[in-house]
C-alpha cells in the first residue's frame, strides 16, 4: 500500500496537466448537461438578456439603471451577429469552467499542484456554481473577474514577479465593477491587506498609483455612458446610498443587535451549507454530506503558523506567512463584507454572492486532505490513504447529487411566462405595446414588446394608459403575487376586455397563473 501511495503521488506530479484537463472536461460536460434544462428564465436572467437584445437588436428593455451592463453589452454583440440565447448559455459555460481553472492556478500558486487539482475538482462539482451555470447568471463572471484581479495582484505585487500583473489588476477592476457590482469590494480587501502588512508605506509605491490610473481609464467609458443615460456614473452606488436616506439604524430596520451580528456573520455560518448541503438520511448520505466540511475544518490547521506568527505578518518579516495571510484574508473579507451588506441593507442571504470566496474555501478543503493524511499516517499510511479517497469521493458525490436535485426541482419554474410571452409575440407586431400587471421584465423578454404596467387599483391610470397606447392585449401575471393577486381591473371591465388565453400551474388546468385578455379599444373612445 505504501508503494501505491508513493506511485500515486508521483503520477499526480508527472501527469498533473492531464488530470487538470480531465477535471476541466468533466466540469464542462456536467454543465452542458444542465445548460438548457430550465423551462424559462427568471427575472434577473430576463433583465440581462433583454438588455443584451436591446444593445444588439434594439428591442424593448425595462432594466433598472443600476443593473451591471458590461456583460450584456458583450452578449449584445452576439445578438447583433445573429446568435440567440443558446449561444449565450454556451458561452457562459466557458466562463464557469474558467472559474474552475482559476481555482487550480490559485491552489498551485499558493501551495502545490495537488492542492490546486483537488480544489478545482471541488469547484467543478460545487452545487451552487453548477446551479447558476445552468442559469444565465452574472455570478459566474464574478468568481472569474474577482479571482483574476486578486490572483494577478498577488503575483505582481506580493510576489513581485512582474508589474504587468499589477496593471492587469487595475484593468480588470476598472471594467469589472460595471460587469458585476460585487467586484467593487476587491478594493476593500486590497486596502485591508496593505494596511495590515505595510500600514501607509504602500502609498509611496508608484506602481499602485499607475494601477489606480489604469482602473480609472478602463472605468471611464462606462462612467460616461451611465452619466449620460442615467444621470450618475455608477447608479448602484446611488441606489445603495439612498437606502433610508443613507442612514441605517437598528431601530429603523427593526433589528436587534443580536440579529445584526447574526446577519453580519451569515456567510461564515453558510459554509456549513455550501460544503454539507441537505441530503437524504442514511450512512452513505451522511458521509457524503459531511465529507467536505470535515476536510475544511481539518484544512484550517494549515493556517496555524499564520495565526501564531501574526506579529511577523504585521511587521512584514515573513514572505510565506504573508502569502498565507493574503489567501486567508481573500476568503475571509468576501464573506465578511457581504455579511455586512446583508446586515445593514436588510438584503437576503444568497450563497452565489460569495462565489469569489469559494476558491479559497475549496483550497482549504484540499489542504484538509494533506493535514488529515499527516495526522492519520502516524498510525497507518494505508488507513490515511483510504480515508482521503473516501472523503474526496463522497464529497464530490454529495455535491453532484444535491446539484442535480436542486436543478431538477427548479427547472420548470415560471414556464408559463415563457409560453405566454411567446404567444404574445406571435399575436402582435413589432412596436406594439402591451399593458398589464405582473413581472414585466420576463413578459418583455419573451414577447419582445414593451409593456406598460397598470394595476394596483388605479383605474384612472389604467384607462388613460389604454387610451394612449391602444394596446391589443392586457396581461395578468399571477407570479407577481403581491401586486396582482387582488387585481380587479379585468373583472371590472368585462365589457371592454375578454380572456383569450390562459396558462396554468397544474395539468388539470384549474389554477390559472398567466391570463391574457384581448382589449376592445373602441370601448375606450
Amino acid at each position: 500500500m505504501s508503494d501505491f501511495i508513493e506511485k500515486a503521488k508521483e503520477f499526480i506530479e508527472q501527469k498533473h496537466r492531464l488530470i487538470l484537463i480531465l477535471i476541466l472536461a468533466f466540469a464542462f460536460i456536467i454543465r452542458l448537461k444542465y445548460m438548457t434544462i430550465n423551462a424559462a428564465v427568471w427575472w434577473d436572467e430576463a433583465d440581462y438578456l433583454t438588455l443584451a437584445r436591446n444593445y444588439g437588436l434594439g428591442t424593448p428593455e425595462q432594466a433598472a439603471p443600476w443593473r451591471a451592463r458590461l456583460v450584456p453589452m458583450v452578449w449584445g454583440i452576439f445578438y447583433a451577429i445573429g446568435a440567440n440565447e443558446w449561444v449565450i448559455r454556451f458561452f457562459n459555460q466557458f466562463i464557469a469552467v474558467g472559474g474552475v481553472l482559476l481555482t487550480y492556478f490559485v491552489g498551485k500558486e499558493f501551495f502545490n499542484k495537488t492542492t490546486g487539482l483537488l480544489a478545482s475538482l471541488f469547484m467543478a462539482v460545487y452545487f451552487e456554481h453548477l446551479f447558476w451555470s445552468a442559469r444565465v447568471s452574472l455570478d459566474v463572471y464574478s468568481l472569474l473577474l474577482f479571482g483574476l484581479a486578486t490572483f494577478f495582484f498577488y503575483k505582481g505585487y506580493v510576489k513581485n514577479q512582474n508589474n504587468k500583473y499589477i496593471y492587469a489588476t487595475g484593468a480588470i477592476y476598472g471594467a469589472g465593477i460595471y460587469a458585476y457590482d460585487g467586484i467593487g469590494f476587491f478594493a476593500i480587501f486590497l486596502l485591508l491587506f496593505l494596511l495590515i502588512t505595510e500600514r501607509l508605506k504602500f502609498l509611496k509605491d508608484k506602481r499602485l498609483w499607475i494601477m489606480v490610473g489604469i482602473a480609472l481609464l478602463c472605468a471611464l467609458p462606462f462612467a460616461i455612458y451611465h452619466q449620460v443615460e442615467f444621470g450618475h456614473p455608477y447608479p448602484r452606488l446611488q441606489l445603495f446610498s439612498s437606502i433610508h436616506g443613507g442612514q441605517i439604524t437598528v431601530a429603523e430596520e427593526g433589528q436587534s443587535t443580536g440579529s445584526l451580528i447574526s446577519d453580519t456573520f451569515s456567510y461564515f455560518k453558510g459554509i456549513g451549507y455550501y460544503l454539507s448541503p441537505p441530503l437524504a438520511s442514511g450512512i452513505i448520505w451522511m458521509i457524503a454530506k459531511w465529507s467536505l466540511l470535515i476536510l475544511f475544518l481539518t484544512g484550517l490547521l494549515a493556517f496555524a503558523n499564520m495565526f501564531i506568527g501574526f506579529d511577523k505578518i504585521w511587521k512584514n518579516e515573513n514572505k510565506q506567512l504573508k502569502s498565507e495571510f493574503y489567501l486567508f484574508l481573500w476568503g475571509f473579507s468576501v464573506l465578511l463584507i457581504f455579511g455586512i451588506v446583508n446586515a445593514i441593507s436588510a438584503f437576503y442571504f444568497e450563497p452565489r454572492f460569495v462565489f469569489p470566496a469559494m476558491p479559497v474555501i475549496f483550497i482549504v478543503c484540499a489542504l484538509g486532505i494533506s493535514q488529515m493524511f499527516k495526522l492519520v499516517s502516524k498510525y497507518s499510511r494505508e488507513a490515511a490513504a483510504v480515508i482521503a479517497l473516501l472523503l474526496v469521493f463522497f464529497g464530490v458525490y454529495g455535491q453532484l447529487t444535491y446539484a442535480d436535485m436542486l436543478i431538477e426541482n427548479k427547472k420548470d419554474s415560471f414556464a408559463q411566462e415563457k409560453l405566454g410571452g411567446q404567444w404574445l409575440k406571435e399575436h402582435t407586431s413589432s412596436g406594439d405595446v402591451l399593458v398589464g400587471c405582473g413581472l414585466t421584465v420576463p413578459i418583455t423578454y419573451y414577447s419582445e414588446r414593451d409593456i406598460k404596467r397598470i394595476g394596483s387599483g388605479n383605474v384612472t391610470l389604467a384607462d388613460e394608459t389604454i387610451k394612449k397606447y391602444k394596446p391589443r392585449y392586457y396581461v395578468l401575471d399571477g407570479f407577481d403575487y403581491a401586486a396582482c393577486s387582488n387585481e380587479q381591473y379585468p373583472a371590472l371591465n368585462q365589457d371592454k376586455m375578454q380572456p383569450v388565453m390562459a396558462f396554468f400551474l397544474d395539468e388539470a388546468q384549474t389554477q390559472p397563473v398567466y391570463i391574457i385578455f384581448e382589449i376592445n379599444n373602441a370601448a375606450y373612445q
